[in-house]
């Protein structure tokens, strides 16, 4: 426990003197979070969004936004950068393990997804956007939806071993699950089967249930179950392809 306490302390000092991803994760979607808050015509019902205002359909947007940056992009960057330098197989000769370094990691990636997503609910609310209606369900919802996405991270970290095509593919899937999330079309407009292929993806699922809680419901059991496959699945995966070196 101590090696693991003194592995956090050490990414984190890493990831402060290197502070541009954290930053470009908080500001971006905290910024569009703010503005459309802001906005009271943002806030008003849309008939077109199922009774939605654009407020409420963007924010659980933002939420996965940020997380996917962190897990599918700076997850993988960070581990197989350490591949390829060839940390992971030096600390196998420490009383440091490398499964120790990856517990480190989830563990800093989670915390700074769990502070992102706070400023994106907190700020907005505080300027008069409204408070989640069911912030215990919200925080259910998005502990799965961080789970499910690490092991998305850990997959393209596992499959693609070279640094620069880790991030390729990570960019290339972390575009199309913000499609499926509905980033640039709401769900909520989509034709009936691409709602479908939207609701068993991560993605459309993590959305939908952020969603549920945000308007004061409990996460939907599908969105939950859908998720939770992913992760098993996807963690089986990684643990079956994952290379130290």
């Amino acid at each position: 426990m101590t090696g693991l306490r003194g592995l956090v302390r050490s990414e984190a000092i890493l990831l402060r003197r290197n502070p541009a991803v954290v930053l470009w994760v908080a500001i971006l979607p905290l910024v569009a979070a703010i503005v459309l808050g802001a906005i009271p015509a943002t806030r008003n019902p849309v008939k077109d969004l199922g009774g939605l205002s654009w407020f409420s359909t963007y924010q659980p947007i933002l939420l996965f936004f940020a997380v996917a940056l962190l897990a599918i992009q700076a997850l993988p960057d960070v581990l197989t950068r350490y591949r390829e330098q060839g940390v992971l197989k030096r600390l196998r000769a420490t009383p440091a393990s490398p499964s120790a370094l990856l517990s480190a990691q989830f563990i800093l990636t989670a915390a700074v997804s769990l502070v992102v997503g706070l400023l994106i609910v907190v700020v907005p609310a505080l300027l008069g956007a409204g408070w989640p209606g069911n912030p215990i369900g919200l925080l259910v919802a998005f502990a799965v939806m961080t789970l499910c996405l690490l092991s998305i991270g850990m997959v393209v970290a596992s499959v693609f071993t070279r640094n620069k095509v880790a991030a390729a593919a990570g960019t290339v899937l972390f575009f199309v699950l913000a499609f499926l999330g509905g980033l640039w079309w709401p769900r909520q407009t989509m034709p009936g089967w691409m709602q479908t292929i939207s609701d068993l993806s991560p993605a459309g699922a993590a959305v939908g249930a952020l969603q549920d809680a945000l308007a004061g419901g409990w996460p939907g059991w599908s969105h939950l179950l859908v998720m939770l496959v992913w992760t098993a699945g996807l963690s089986l995966l990684s643990v079956r392809l994952f290379r130290w070196e």
